[in-house]
């Protein structure tokens, strides 16, 4: 450590105290080097030696923080303190009228506890705002809560109930000591240190824009308090009450915000989004502002879940942008699958998504082999590629999105029609197979909600529905490989159905028919067919895996024997204690992990079908023994009893071969 900076911490103590200096920096410095040993046991990046010099760099600012936090008296703390508010004042980080507000949350109990040093008011300044650099995390504290307010004047026509006080005091609190030590620890200078822990909890857990601040582990009446302390300084009145809000009839029993900190708190999320993942664009429409993922609403309760959806659905439903937008035909096309409220919402995924696109085929198109075929070494025809295939594969992730998220159940079902019967017509499935079809899916699926677009809310003819599913997304091409597939498992049966007395024809007729539904349809479409992984592909795939009797993934005790049992009675279209294709359901042990054995058939059938057709070149002269050839890696999803009962049918298959040789 820089010796004037020890120098400056001494002179911030009594004389007796200052003595502690060296030895509060040695510790800092230990603790931190034991931290990141510990770190570096789990993190590879982290070597030996950079343990060292980060904890030597760290040592400084954590000596810092703990002077200011364990080692000051309670006096000394607030006298520095104030210097550091005077100087933000000064700076424009604050103004006069906050300061109120900054300690809103701090005891006032502590305040004349201790000694304190009057007389080296420019060496404490310069200690915590220049070295320390409190003033770096004052800066990034005022960014934010410009980035707040520009939210909130985005959007304070939504809500009428939030009164602008609020929002100017957001966040202030992160001025005081009682949080600012901790927070410039960590987001200045990159250290998880038990001080930045403790600011943290105490911001989140007092600050009424967020969830912790209304758990459950605070008794109605603790809450009360919290939000009394919070509102005692309050200037705005509305309706009567601070803030518009009554403590005294508030269910404080429940985990809901009131309503204007649980709209400060969607602020919050707007503006950190806005200024650290959406470019601090200011010409941003009001639908691509207010878009957040639903993984950061899980904070809320399901109430206010709601409330935050529907707020967000009415600020898109007003915004018209969608409009004036640029979009292809195709784009166009897509568009018009949707209710206009929804259309705004729409176009900022596909704007988002196409971002996403472009941005990841750049990276694999940094190196020369992953070019696309055919591309020249010019950066304008590489660009213009790239572009086109960007926008392409995100056309057809929102054409899935559309289908499965936007639109209502009655509709997706309506096109689902449309679609099969295009397929009997092309001979991709029969008349008679629309009866398996859905097996799975009524099983898996709750009754549908009623929201989303429904078919008389838009307007597009039947013809051009049947096209963008058909031809523009290409489901037809997912089906034409359903329809090879159920042909080679067709193909395996017949050559070895001789060694499986046991499995009906009708099993195997049956094969997959699942996946012609669009609930699996729709994202296999997505991977098999244009490559793309996305979670709806992900979702149709444990729809199938874990519904389909013919996969060990629904036999799993990853399932209870309730779950499989249900998957059964739905597959086999029964009532419980049925019995079909020679399976009873009831004599069957559901508590292991062990297949029926005619699905066990079924599964071996299906690893040969692919086999035969896509490692094999489909050659009708192999032998059999050749036709079940495969890697032992994929005999190890089954169970160890399934297993060996595959193992001694592939030996008895193999020895029939050398009889008839």
């Amino acid at each position: 450590m820089e010796t004037d900076t020890k120098q400056m911490m001494c002179k911030t103590l009594p004389y007796k105290m200052q003595k502690l200096v060296p030895s509060l920096i040695e510790s800092a410095r230990v603790n931190e080097e034991n931290r990141l040993r510990q770190k570096s046991s789990w993190d590879r990046n982290l070597s030996l030696s950079e343990c060292i010099s980060k904890a030597e760099r760290a040592a400084t600012y954590i000596s810092i923080a703990v002077l200011i936090t364990e080692v000051w008296s309670p006096k000394m703390r607030k006298y520095a303190e104030k210097l550091m508010l005077n100087k933000a004042i000064c700076e424009n980080y604050l103004e006069s009228k906050d300061i109120k507000f900054v300690c809103v949350l701090d005891s006032a109990e502590e305040e004349e506890d201790g000694w304190v040093i009057e007389d080296q008011d420019d060496i404490i300044i310069d200690l915590i705002w220049n070295k320390y650099n409190m003033k770096a995390y004052f800066d990034q504290v005022n960014v934010h809560r410009l980035w707040v307010q520009r939210s909130y004047d985005r959007l304070k026509g939504f809500m009428p109930s939030l009164c602008p006080e609020v929002i100017e005091r957001h966040d202030l609190t992160k001025f005081a000591f009682s949080q600012a030590v901790g927070y410039t620890l960590k987001f200045v200078h990159s250290t998880a240190h038990d001080i930045w822990r403790i600011a943290c909890d105490f911001h989140l857990h007092n600050e009424p824009h967020h969830p912790q601040t209304w758990s459950k582990i605070y008794t109605p009446e603790e809450k009360c308090k919290k939000l009394e302390l919070w509102m005692k300084c309050a200037g705005e009145i509305c309706d009567g009450f601070p803030y518009g809000v009554n403590l005294a009839t508030h269910d404080f029993a429940s985990e809901d915000f009131a309503e204007v900190f649980l709209l400060e708190s969607f602020l919050d999320m707007v503006a950190v989004e806005w200024e650290r993942k959406k470019g601090q664009q200011l010409d941003i429409t009001t639908t691509d502002l207010v878009y957040i993922e639903d993984r950061f609403l899980c904070r809320y309760t399901v109430p206010q879940r709601k409330f935050i959806k529907e707020f967000m659905k009415r600020v898109k439903a007003s915004d018209m942008s969608w409009q004036k937008a640029n979009l292809t035909e195709k784009e166009l096309r897509l568009l018009s699958l949707v209710c206009e409220e929804d259309r705004s919402a729409l176009l900022s995924q596909m704007r988002s998504q196409k971002r996403d696109e472009l941005s990841r085929m750049l990276q694999h198109a940094k190196g020369a082999a992953s070019l696309p075929q055919g591309i020249g070494s010019s950066y304008e025809s590489i660009d213009e590629e790239i572009m086109k295939q960007a926008s392409d594969r995100a056309y057809f992730i929102m054409v899935a999105v559309v289908v499965m998220k936007y639109w209502n159940y009655n509709l997706r079902k309506y096109v689902e029609e449309l679609i099969l019967k295009r397929a009997i017509e092309e001979q991709f499935i029969e008349e008679n197979h629309l009866q398996w079809i859905f097996v799975v899916e009524n099983r898996a699926s709750p009754p549908e909600e009623d929201s989303g677009a429904e078919l008389s809310n838009i307007s597009v003819a039947e013809v051009d529905l049947v096209k963008i599913i058909w031809e523009d997304f290409n489901v037809r091409e997912h089906f034409s490989q359903m329809k090879d597939h159920r042909y080679w498992i067709m193909q395996s049966y017949h050559r070895l159905s001789k060694f499986m007395p046991e499995l009906p024809e009708e099993i195997l007729e049956r094969h997959d028919l699942s996946k012609f539904a669009f609930s699996q349809a729709i994202g296999y479409t997505l991977k098999w067919v244009h490559s793309i992984h996305y979670p709806i592909w992900n979702k149709a795939c444990n729809l199938h895996l874990h519904g389909e009797p013919h996969h060990p993934e629904m036999w799993s005790n990853v399932h209870f024997p309730e779950y499989k049992r249900s998957c059964l009675e739905s597959w086999l279209c029964i009532q419980a204690g049925g019995f079909k294709y020679g399976i009873d359901v009831s004599a069957l042990n559901l508590a292991s992990e062990n297949m029926a054995k005619v699905f066990l058939y079924e599964s071996f059938l299906d690893m040969v079908g692919v086999e035969w057709e896509r490692k094999k070149g489909g050659q009708l002269t192999l032998t059999n023994t050749e036709l079940i050839d495969m890697k032992d890696r994929y005999l190890l999803r089954y169970s160890s009893s399934d297993r060996a009962s595959l193992l001694r049918l592939m030996m008895m298959i193999r020895e029939a071969d050398v009889k008839s040789g």
